[in-house]
């Protein structure tokens, strides 16, 4: 392997070739639009999402069961599900409940393609595509055939609402070593320049949409700028999205249907051709420009779905007005829009730094910019080499930050929650509709938020999970009979809140009633964090009514204990006598860790938010006393079903039985050593192997239950290239086409592309490196320095971490393992118990006053 290593320092995830399949390109976003940059040379395509497109429309009220219920209603069938079980026959009581399937969550759709043609400037000579994480823009870099170098930014600005794409020819310079583009170093920050020094060329500017367009591309102004030496033209376009998709595996004909009621959308497109004589044509809703020695592209976007309401207008020249007045905003200091935009991104990214250093490098000290050396080489070759056990920790700095970038592009106050695939998406029918999986995926989407620092980047799950608790209230009353609100495994903009299926599917992922239990956290998570009262109370209703929901579910079972059931434990089987698969059960384990761990939460935070409903925290407290904790299993596992039953895939992806090490936090090896003994061997039992999402759960699970040398082995099959050529692979115990793991861009591979397994492998990292969930008996917090260090990164440093407690860790340096500098600091007083290993050291973080714990 090639060992070479150069002096790149900055956060740049780098290849060298243009992206030749959709994952290979390059995310960058503004939380409403996102764009998927190729690079390409002679043909540059750039896929644009705008978060607001999904398929369907707002509901027409509660989900419908599809039947047939006889003459009962729905509370009656799960009784009558629950009978079933209480006989022993837990197929014909997954019968029943799949009576209650409502139909299918909607997709998040594409919007259009901006595809420009440029024949003169094709060439791979010294090609570079690199994506800034702290700046959010993709730089391409080459020479072309005729010697000319070019360089390409994009990038998505949130201050102005816009996509900006410029291309501009460069002065050719001596040697090709190092600013220039096509040389080998890194692709240098700022601005485009206009263009001089080199030859104008002409180039082709188009949409395209995988929709049928409700307004062709067409001319909505052409002529020169004010600048004599620009000229430019504006097209505008629309599109009706899709009325209603159904999913893959739906089984269903008419997957996708179009002409009902359904999200419109207005684009607005600008292109500027700088240089002494550039011109620009329209044709056939087409611009040429010709002449130029620069090329800019804006776009903006607009549509009929207000995400605060969940609803749709339905004006359309409304719709078109709003494009267009957001473009003509952008272009009214187009020349400022990249140091805005790179102002407002870096000022987030900038929040949190991190340096990991191997074996022999030496540790990084106080002033240093940035990591130590790193290898000069594109990921894919990087990724290669970590494959073989090269050392490189500066992957998995690079796989931190861009959990970050993600949620910095993908997530914005204003803006829907993430979804599957963030806000990036090029098909009509995405994988499992890129809707919002709500057994983990959504939850883990959000779960670096806070630790990073990115509070703000929080709020639009929070402000969804409202808007979802509202309409969950009808699902909880007319399915289940029950107060308080419902979500099952899959919901979507509009907040479908039913069983998916058709009445036939699989009862181990279409009945889980707990999709609001565990989404409540993230409003408990939030205050935890923050501290922020006032949020609390603000988003109660999500968790008060989620506890209402438990409250009115839980069964009374033989042994006076409280349960579930009809239960399942996401998205598993266990096997029958008979050898058959069955996923109902009577009390799943994940089901009673959720409830215990919500129920847990309200009457900790009744009195913060002034809860006053004595019946309610009385009901709270009679259950919590009743409810069953977590068991070992005779193989020493933490059990997941309540009897002793074989499991149908002994190495699932999903382990929502151990909920309460992680994301919970009631399971560690001080609070419940045995409970955290059992987690591990059950983390061993599933293997080393999975999804991309599941090893980034893993990765936070071995972390929380301290066990270095699992994180050491998550983060290495984390990185595992799934697009690599397997003969270029070293032998694996499992097959290929079995391995979760990474793009060549660094996106994570389920596969198929899901956006989870970045984000998580971000929180898993951070769970690492410091943790501050536990409480001594006197109420002091811990915050535990380096819980999992792996051996692999015996030098580091983090700064700008965000912890429970209203805590930020302003600074950790560590050498040889050790911790040598440790500072906190707090918005109000508050008195810590720092631990590294067994010696602890208890000091007081005064507002204002960054405290030096160690060091």
């Amino acid at each position: 392997m090639d060992d070479e290593v150069g002096a790149t320092t900055r956060l740049q995830l780098r290849l060298d070739a243009p992206a030749e399949r959709w994952t290979d390109a390059f995310p960058v976003g503004n939380g409403r639009l996102g764009a998927m940059v190729h690079g390409g040379t002679a043909h540059e395509l750039v896929q644009v999402n705008d978060d607001t497109c999904w398929s369907g429309a707002p509901l027409d009220g509660p989900p419908r069961p599809v039947g047939p219920l006889g003459d009962d209603d729905p509370p009656a069938v799960v009784e009558r599900s629950r009978a079933r079980l209480a006989a022993g026959d837990p197929l014909g009581a997954e019968r029943e409940v799949q009576r209650l399937q409502t139909g299918w969550s909607q997709a998040y759709q594409p919007l259009v393609d901006v595809e420009l043609d440029h024949p003169a400037a094709a060439g791979d000579d010294g090609y570079r595509r690199v994506l800034d994480l702290g700046r959010g823009v993709v730089t391409t870099t080459w020479r072309a055939a005729d010697g000319t170098p070019w360089r390409q930014d994009v990038r998505v600005s949130h201050p102005d609402r816009a996509l900006l794409l410029e291309r501009a020819s460069l002065p050719v310079v001596a040697s090709p070593g190092a600013a220039a583009p096509g040389g080998g170093g890194a692709a240098s920050p700022g601005p485009v320049p206009a263009g001089a020094g080199a030859a104008p060329h002409d180039v082709r500017v188009r949409l395209a949409s995988r929709h049928p367009w409700a307004v062709a591309p067409t001319s909505a102004h052409r002529g020169s700028a004010d600048d004599p030496g620009r000229a430019h033209a504006v097209l505008r376009a629309a599109v009706d999205l899709p009325s209603d998709v159904l999913p893959h595996h739906s089984g269903e004909p008419d997957l996708v249907t179009y002409g009902g009621r359904a999200v419109h959308a207005g684009v607005a497109v600008a292109v500027l051709a700088d240089g002494p004589g550039a011109t620009v044509d329209v044709a056939d809703g087409e611009v040429n420009v010709r002449g130029a020695g620069r090329v800019r592209v804006v776009l903006t976007t607009a549509t009929d779905h207000d995400v605060a309401a969940g609803t749709l207008h339905g004006d359309r020249s409304r719709v078109a007005a709003e494009a267009r007045a957001a473009l003509d905003a952008a272009l009214a200091d187009l020349d400022g829009l990249p140091a805005r935009q790179e102002a407002d991104h870096g000022a987030l990214m900038g929040r949190v730094e991190l340096d990991l250093r191997a074996p022999g490098e030496d540790p990084p000290t106080a002033g240093a910019d940035g990591p130590g050396p790193v290898p000069d080489l594109p990921l894919d070759a990087r990724l290669l080499r970590h494959a073989h056990g090269a050392p490189d920790p500066h992957l998995a700095v690079l796989a931190f930050q861009y959990g970050r970038h993600l949620t910095v592009s993908g997530s914005r106050p204003g803006t829907l929650p993430l979804n599957l695939q963030g806000i990036w998406n090029p098909h009509v029918q995405p994988p499992w509709n890129a809707n919002y999986t709500i057994n983990i995926n959504t939850e883990m989407n959000y779960w670096p938020t806070l630790v990073g620092d990115l509070a703000e980047c929080h709020e639009p799950l929070l402000a969804w999970l409202d808007r979802l608790a509202a309409a969950g209230e009808a699902t909880a009353r007319t399915l289940h009979g029950a107060r308080g609100w419902v979500a099952h495994h899959n919901s979507d903009a509009w907040c479908f809140t039913g069983p998916t299926g058709r009445g036939r599917d699989s009862v181990s992922w279409s009945w889980w009633p707990f999709g609001g239990v565990w989404l409540a956290r993230h409003v408990v998570d939030h205050h935890d964090w923050t501290g922020d009262d006032d949020a609390l109370r603000r988003h109660w209703s999500v968790v008060r009514g989620a506890a209402l929901f438990v409250l009115d579910t839980l069964v009374e079972l033989p042994d006076d204990s409280l349960g579930t059931a009809p239960a399942t434990s996401p998205e598993h089987h266990y096997l029958l006598p008979d050898g058959r698969p069955a996923a109902a059960g009577v009390s799943t384990t994940s089901d009673l860790a959720m409830a215990r761990d919500l129920l847990d939460h309200v009457r900790r935070l009744a009195p913060v938010v002034g809860e006053r409903d004595e019946d309610l925290l009385a009901a709270v407290d009679g259950a919590l006393d009743r409810l069953p904790t977590e068991r070992v299993a005779p193989d020493g596992r933490l059990a997941e079903w309540s009897a002793d039953v074989p499991d149908a895939e002994p190495a699932h992806r999903h382990q929502s039985h151990l909920y309460r090490v992680f994301p919970g936090t009631s399971i560690d090896p001080d609070a419940a050593p045995a409970l955290a003994t059992a987690a591990r061997r059950t983390l061993d039992a599933r293997g080393p192997d999975s999804t991309g999402w599941s090893l980034a759960w893993r990765l936070a699970l071995r972390a929380r239950l301290r066990d270095p040398d699992g994180v050491t082995a998550l983060v290495t099959a984390f990185l595992h290239p799934v697009d690599a050529d397997p003969a270029d692979l070293p032998p694996a115990a499992a097959p290929a086409a079995e391995r979760g793991g990474v793009y060549r861009s660094l996106l994570c591979a389920h596969p198929p592309f899901q956006i989870d397994g970045n984000l998580g492998f971000t929180a898993g990292l951070a769970e690492a490196l410091v943790q501050a969930h536990r409480r001594g008996p006197d109420g002091v917090r811990e915050v535990h320095l380096l819980p999992a260090l792996p051996a692999a990164w015996p030098s580091g440093r983090v700064r700008g971490l965000r912890l429970r407690g209203g805590l930020r860790l302003v600074d950790l340096a560590w050498r040889d393992g050790r911790v040598v500098r440790a500072v906190l600091a707090a918005e109000r007083r508050v008195v810590v118990d720092v631990r590294e290993g067994a010696e602890r050291r208890q000091v007081v973080v005064r507002p204002g006053e960054p405290t030096v714990a160690v060091g």
